[in-house]
């Protein structure tokens, strides 16, 4: 890794930022009292975990209903 390019770009080069997101992000979630997950849900649940963090839940549900829409006039 260069180090220097990737401070100079303002770019993170320490784990912590990723340390606290995994805690935030995926623990929280998964980790409830009581709750279990097969690897499927988890992976779903953990993708539309990724979607509100990132601010991209509206454009995923606008973009899925689009494109259900073009399906069903298709037919």
């Amino acid at each position: 890794m260069n180090y220097k390019a990737a401070i100079d770009a303002d770019l993170p080069i320490g784990s912590g930022k990723i340390e606290s997101a995994h805690r935030y992000v995926i623990q929280e979630r998964l980790k409830l009292a009581g709750s279990w997950w097969t690897v499927e849900n988890a992976d779903n649940m953990l993708a539309l975990r990724i979607l509100r963090v990132n601010n991209d839940w509206q454009s995923y549900w606008l973009n899925l209903s689009n494109e259900y829409s073009s399906i069903i006039k298709a037919v």
